[in-house]
């Protein structure tokens, strides 16, 4: 298995490791940052640790779903007939999810939620109401991958009822925030605004599915390939009845990565 990742001083890394009876063991690492990442390079890395393991002992390459690795791939199984390339399947679905974030009204509604969650956590006397009313924190979506915001969205329904209710509070309306801020005046009608919370709703209900897959093929359970087509298919048929209107859009998405 084939991980590639950039460490905290930019250097491009990639791990390899071995899975055998239940186990994953670690096997290797290699500094690639001055290396040209196409499929020719990636190739030579593939057989020169299939070379090193023992060609008898391989069965399957799994690595990214990055074009290079997929090249790379589908040449090793031409010179190796024996040798199965797979895509990771989480990384299958993080690129979904990734795609469906790019969606111009998908990020409209990130946006917004950070909004509201940059407002409240940058005020200290507003957090501490938030934390009064809502009993907790705000997960606080990011710029980077979509499945955290996913998670982040999630958290703000959660407090739904809460925040609006903080927000008509006449603790809140008898706050300097309310009375003479602009910033909190329009996070407030964000908050109450009926619209943002039904298109976070569709949002999180059409994702929701995708989400339970990539937490169980990214977990310490190993499904079998039947059983990932069944929960993929089973997700299709989740986000056509959660969101009919766009349903299409997103299992377009899918089809494609």
């Amino acid at each position: 298995m084939y991980d590639g990742w950039t460490d905290p001083t930019r250097r491009s890394i990639i791990n390899f490791l071995t899975y055998y009876d239940g186990k994953i063991f670690f096997y290797k690492s290699i500094d690639t940052s001055d290396k040209m990442h196409d499929a020719t390079y990636i190739l030579g890395l593939m057989e020169e640790v299939i070379d090193s393991v023992g060609e008898q002992h391989v069965v399957q390459v799994i690595t990214d779903n990055g074009p290079q690795y997929k090249a790379a791939g589908e040449l090793l199984m031409e010179q190796q007939p024996q040798i199965y390339w797979t895509p990771c399947t989480a990384h299958c679905i993080d690129l979904i999810l990734m795609d469906i974030g790019k969606i111009r009204r998908v990020q409209q509604v990130v946006e917004i939620a950070q909004t509201i969650t940059r407002f409240i956590y940058n005020h200290t006397w507003i957090l501490s109401l938030m934390r009064t009313y809502t009993g907790g924190e705000i997960l606080r979506p990011g710029i980077t991958r979509f499945v955290t915001n996913y998670i982040a969205l999630d958290s703000l329904l959660q407090k739904k009822t809460a925040l609006r209710q903080m927000f008509v509070s006449a603790k809140w309306q008898e706050s300097r925030y309310a009375r003479t801020g602009t910033d909190g005046s329009h996070v407030e009608n964000l908050v109450t605004s009926q619209s943002f919370w039904q298109r976070t709703e569709k949002i999180v209900k059409a994702i929701k599915p995708l989400y339970e897959v990539l937490r169980t093929v990214d977990s310490e359970r190993y499904p079998q390939m039947g059983f990932l087509y069944y929960m993929m298919e089973r997700t299709k048929k989740q986000i056509s009845e959660n969101n009919p209107k766009h349903a299409q859009e997103f299992i377009n998405i899918i089809e494609r990565r």
